[in-house]
């Protein structure tokens, strides 16, 4: 029983990670109908930065957010204005193969600026709660990736439903046409949309940095668990987004404690296993989304 207890407990934290992860490349997809190969690699840049913070100024990890989320905010502003706006209204191949480009070389630069050797970084949030209940134990720095995660998607639910731009982009996502014919500038709202969106992606890999080792080429997995989630979240979808990475988190942790030795590649394997169950059965996710079911 302590086994499955503890187990439970790091899938749910594990799945509080996945859960931000997601939110960037669910929102992006949805809103913009881009399919950002490149998702990876912005929270590999955003670990990077904190990694990188905490080096050369010996901050705690997590302070490095005054740093993580305007250079990403002005990154993903930047790379939507020059690049990414001009490949909205194209098919989905060109995105996805412009994407992939951009998820080369970000990769290959930071190699070049860092080389290959992994990271890490080291907080004081470290070491664990005990829970009175044998030897069962709640890692400290994921709790407060869990809770991070919580707190991002509840100002991230109350800007889309509450303020002006947050209700423009849901019209976005909703039907492009008409939100243009009541006057909503369509190119500003994706540009602040991406913005945000990898912004939040770049805060997800500060909150990753100091639970895994960073290297250039970290991107590709995640990226691949972003389709998986989302697939079983819905487009945009914030409940969704927690859902799913609790999910995911969840049956990774299960199967990596139950199968030992083969269990942390079985765990990668099962969320693409969910991946093509989801999408034959429900295509438009789970939870719904921000766009309505019929258009996804």
């Amino acid at each position: 029983m302590e086994q499955f207890t503890q187990a439970a407990i790091n899938g749910i934290m594990l799945g509080g990670f996945y859960a931000i992860m997601v939110l960037g490349f669910s929102i992006i997809w949805g809103v913009m109908g881009v399919i950002n190969l490149a998702h990876g690699e912005f929270v590999m840049l955003g670990a990077y930065i904190t990694w990188f913070v905490s080096r050369q100024l010996g901050w705690e990890p997590f302070l490095a957010i005054i740093f993580v989320l305007p250079i990403m905010f002005a990154l993903g502003y930047v790379l939507q204005r020059i690049l990414i706006n001009r490949i909205i209204e194209r098919p989905h191949l060109i995105s996805l193969l412009v994407t992939f480009a951009l998820a080369i070389i970000m990769a290959n630069a930071v190699k070049l600026a860092f080389e290959a050797t992994f990271r890490s970084v080291t907080t004081m949030f470290s070491g664990f709660w005990r829970t009175g209940f044998g030897n069962v134990t709640i890692p400290i720095t994921k709790s407060m990736v869990l809770v991070s995660a919580l707190l991002v998607m509840l100002l991230l639910h109350l800007f889309l439903q509450y303020t002006r731009l947050g209700k423009s982009i849901r019209a976005a996502a909703q039907n492009r046409e008409a939100a243009r014919l009541v006057g909503i500038e369509i190119k500003q709202v994706y540009a602040l949309t991406f913005a945000i969106c990898i912004a939040i992606t770049g805060l997800a890999g500060m909150l990753i940095s100091p639970t895994q080792p960073i290297y250039p080429f970290m991107g590709p997995v995640l990226t691949l668990k972003a389709f998986a989630i989302t697939a079983l979240s819905g487009l945009g979808s914030i409940p969704g987004a927690l859902m799913g990475g609790v999910v995911l988190g969840l049956v990774e942790v299960f199967i990596a404690t139950y199968i030992p030795g083969v269990g942390t590649n079985l765990g990668i394997v099962s969320s693409f296993v969910i991946l093509v169950v989801v999408l034959v059965t429900r295509p438009q996710g789970l939870f719904g989304g921000l766009k309505p079911a019929e258009a996804v």
